[in-house]
């Protein structure tokens, strides 16, 4: 009996412990959810503050700054180039320096630059198709057109406007965006709009059947053919041994005519108008170019021979811009695309994705070379963080803060009223799971080192 008092009385004793200790562990579990709640908040407080607009301080440490920074030579203009590819927010991006009144914006010059080199139509030197062949493998860019690059915009960023071609001078994309896109270049606009029609009958000319129409419709050696004819020196002198003699000369009047009708509607220009353009070129303290048809081979050259030289790098989410692309008539997309229209997203993402990896691995390389002379923005952050990008931007350029000047005011807030997260994401509910493994196939090297943190694959 005694035995049995005391197993009931153990018994009871061990429930009693089993149900203290239950109630002990739930209350410290209570105490340590309530501690991770507190955490996560913490934690989303901290978020909250990364995510909203940098402090506007101008006078904030360059030890707490990540904006790359290499110092200027006081007294001589800047230049920039901002390296970028068709929709990837660019024109947008632009006038961000289109609108600043200090500032000598010229709007995607390179169109002009290949049609001058090699003959083709203007407005046809497809940027997939200069980085890229007709079978989708990555295009190596011949030296004439990498040192040519990288001295066209060495005579547009120093103001050697004289030297530049007609092609640019009288380009068809200054006709039609006007003052819009050349804020700086009104007068000239005014100034050359009697020779629209001249230049279109000198376009007209374009030897296009014999040097193609669209550029890569030719073989490079046809193209460097059609290059030592259009830039023989006038009356056939000037040493060109390779310039095409007898019935073959004549063969190539095509090409004869159409130097000379750009070289004589070049002279008249100049003579008549340029003033207005130089003007404004001398009197910029900054001078920007953005071009979606460079690549960073040619800002090498321009990095060493400029100290006051410095590239933006412009990115996007290549889903939103192929989705972008997708709306392009077949003027605008590469030639491998329009090979098979029913997978455009992802023949433009291969397109896309290895020339911009090309782009980020000789950026790289010269950054160590040329440490802070070089800014790789994404655009997807921008959108999200407006204010922050852009003050550092100008930081980058060792200007002050652009956001409480009155031009800023009055042009570039309006703009970003009409911007939005939604429509840089938009992409998300329009691409397919499909669609997206085709596109993230291509375009994975892309990811690891673009390093964007709102790219989510």
């Amino acid at each position: 009996m005694l035995k049995m008092q005391l197993s009931r009385k153990l018994w009871t004793f061990l429930a009693w412990t089993v149900v203290t200790c239950f109630l002990l562990g739930m209350q410290k579990r209570n105490y340590e959810s309530i501690a991770a709640i507190a955490s996560l908040e913490s934690e989303a407080d901290s978020f909250t503050e990364l995510s909203t607009p940098h402090n506007n301080n101008q006078n904030s440490s360059d030890e707490e700054s990540t904006v790359p920074f290499h110092p200027f030579v006081e007294g001589k203009p800047k230049m920039l180039v901002v390296l970028t590819y068709q929709r990837s927010g660019s024109t947008f991006f632009g006038k961000i320096f289109n609108k600043n009144p200090d500032a000598f914006y010229m709007f995607e010059p390179l169109d002009a630059f290949y049609s001058s080199l090699y003959g083709t139509a203007m407005r046809w030197n497809v940027p997939s198709d200069i980085t890229n062949h007709k079978n989708g493998t990555l295009r190596t860019l011949p030296k004439i057109e990498v040192d040519g690059v990288s001295e066209y915009l060495s005579s547009l960023l120093t103001c050697d406007l004289a030297s530049l071609p007609a092609e640019l001078l009288l380009h068809p994309y200054i006709y039609y965006y006007g003052a819009g896109e050349y804020q700086a270049a009104e007068s000239y606009v005014n100034c050359i709009g009697p020779y629209e029609k001249s230049m279109e009958r000198c376009a007209d000319r374009s030897p296009r059947e014999r040097c193609g129409f669209r550029f890569g419709e030719r073989t490079q050696q046809r193209l460097l053919e059609c290059h030592r004819a259009i830039h023989r020196r006038p009356g056939g002198g000037g040493g060109n041994a390779t310039r095409p003699r007898g019935d073959r000369r004549a063969r190539w009047k095509d090409v004869d005519e159409y130097a000379a009708c750009m070289r004589d509607l070049k002279t008249t220009v100049v003579k008549n108008c340029l003033r207005h353009l130089q003007k404004q070129c001398d009197r910029r303290t900054l001078r920007v170019a953005k071009v979606v048809r460079g690549t960073m081979l040619s800002m090498e050259a321009l990095l060493r021979r400029h100290p006051n030289f410095r590239v933006v790098h412009l990115v996007r989410d290549p889903r939103a811009v192929v989705l972008s692309r997708k709306g392009f008539d077949w003027s605008a997309v590469g030639r491998y695309t329009l090979l098979d229209s029913n997978d455009t997203l992802a023949r433009e993402a291969k397109l896309l994705c290895q020339s911009v990896v090309r782009d980020i691995r000789v950026r790289l390389e010269l950054e160590r070379t040329y440490p802070g002379r070089i800014y790789p923005v994404v655009y997807d952050d921008m959108v999200r963080d407006f204010r922050g990008v852009t003050r550092d931007l100008y930081r980058f350029l060792d200007y002050p803060d652009q956001q409480n000047t009155e031009w800023w005011k009055e042009t570039i807030l309006p703009l970003r009223a009409a911007d939005s997260i939604e429509r840089a994401t938009k992409w998300q509910s329009q691409i397919t799971f499909e669609q997206n493994r085709a596109i993230m196939k291509h375009c994975r090297d892309l990811f690891r080192l673009a390093n964007a943190q709102h790219w989510v694959q």
